[in-house]
């Protein structure tokens, strides 16, 4: 028999050994047999470098199970190379045509040589802790208030648990909306201060701050959100109150701060308060011999105005960000928030001072006496890693905070 093939003689037969295919036939003439034992490539799903035959030994291919053996009948091989189908928690046709994890789930599936011939696994996505006490195949989707989620159908990937949320905070004082980011990101938040209060002759508060600016957070973050109230409004012979300040606190660490507006004084419309921050708080106005606060800056509080005809002035804004107070408080309240505008007071047949507005430090507040001064407007201030900051002061009113949170 020739090469490639075995049997007792030609004439007997021979047949290609295991791993080569064709026939062996007696023929009259020399070499009196014709021969076409070739080796065999590697079947389909299958592969051998670097001759790629049977004979050399043929592995199924990635993402395959099974194995190829060399044997002397036609095809002259016995191949088991099947595509293994997608791990639990995916779908797809098999490993190697593609598979993707079911919707709730993440992660990858990729084919590789060996047991058990793919690489990877579809975990479920972690339900943020707001979500954690239901089951929904559906997905989440939240309802106005940031603790109320209900389950949507057409809600995938608890999406409407992990994209970002809008929510606008607007009941004012010194209680915080408090609430904890369900993964890390970015919290996108807009504050916007209380405003002074207007005075009992018609001046006007000082206007209140907006500010913006973007805060890096982790899961599990403790966000606390205050809205600062307008100052209250001054009658008779009142300044008004100093605005409350805006600011958003994560993990007990404050990172934005908007000040409040001072309130005004007593000047027959000559005495508005001082503007809230942007960043820096703006003065007090006074006349007829009184002062009005000054406003305060990212590191001072605002002084207190004088007063004149033996009346007091006004007290300075505080380290810590409340607005100063007008002597004795007889007149209105500040507007609460996250720090307190100063209170005015009353000066019958004269005219009281406006209390300072609240911020990152205090404004002053105006002095007493003629025409009493109007309060100096807190600061506005934005922590180092706080991206995308801008300042701007317009409006009348309680304060309000608008937040997107991952």
């Amino acid at each position: 028999c020739p090469a490639n093939s075995a049997g007792a003689s030609v004439v007997a037969g021979c047949a290609c050994n295991a791993g080569y295919s064709g026939s062996v036939s007696a023929v009259s003439s020399s070499p009196f047999y014709t021969a076409s034992c070739a080796p065999l490539p590697c079947p389909a799903n299958s592969a051998g470098p670097p001759s790629n035959t049977v004979l050399a030994g043929c592995t199924c291919n990635a993402g395959f199970s099974g194995t190829v053996s060399a044997v002397t009948s036609s095809p002259f091989y016995t191949s088991t190379c099947s595509a293994v189908a997608c791990p639990s928690n995916a779908a797809g046709t098999n490993v190697p045509a593609g598979c993707s994890c079911n919707e709730g789930y993440e992660g990858t599936v990729t084919a590789i040589d060996g047991s058990p011939f793919y690489t990877g696994t579809c975990s479920p996505i972690p339900v943020p802790q707001n979500c954690s006490s239901y089951s929904c195949s559906g997905g989440w989707q939240q309802k106005d208030d940031i603790e109320n989620f209900t389950c949507a159908a057409n809600c995938t990937d608890q999406e409407c648990c992990i994209k970002l949320i809008e929510v606008t905070v607007r009941e004012c004082g010194s209680t915080p909306t408090t609430f904890t980011t369900a993964s890390s990101g970015k919290l996108q938040v807009t504050l916007i201060s209380g405003s002074g209060g207007p005075g009992g002759d018609g001046d006007i508060g000082g206007q209140r701050a907006t500010v913006q600016g973007t805060i890096p957070v982790e899961a599990n973050f403790e966000i606390k959100i205050y809205a600062g109230c307008q100052g209250g409004s001054g009658s008779g012979h009142m300044g008004g109150g100093g605005g409350g300040a805006s600011a958003v606190t994560v993990n007990g660490v404050v990172k934005l701060v908007a000040g409040g507006g001072g309130g005004a004084g007593m000047g027959n419309g000559s005495n508005p308060g001082g503007s809230a921050g942007a960043p820096n708080g703006g003065s007090g106005r006074g006349s007829c011999g009184t002062q009005g606060g000054g406003g305060a800056n990212q590191s001072s509080p605002g002084h207190g105005g004088s007063g004149n005809r033996g009346k007091p002035s006004g007290d300075s804004g505080s380290l810590n960000g409340n607005g100063g107070n007008a002597p004795g408080c007889s007149g209105r309240s500040g507007g609460q928030g996250w720090r307190n505008g100063g209170c005015s007071n009353d000066n019958p047949g004269d005219g009281g001072g406006g209390g300072g507005g609240a911020g990152y430090k205090g404004g002053g507040a105006g002095g007493t006496g003629c025409h009493g001064g109007s309060g100096g407007g807190g600061s506005s201030w934005a922590a180092e890693d706080v991206t995308g900051v801008s300042w701007s002061v317009s409006g009348q009113g309680d304060g309000q905070a608008t937040f997107s949170t991952p």
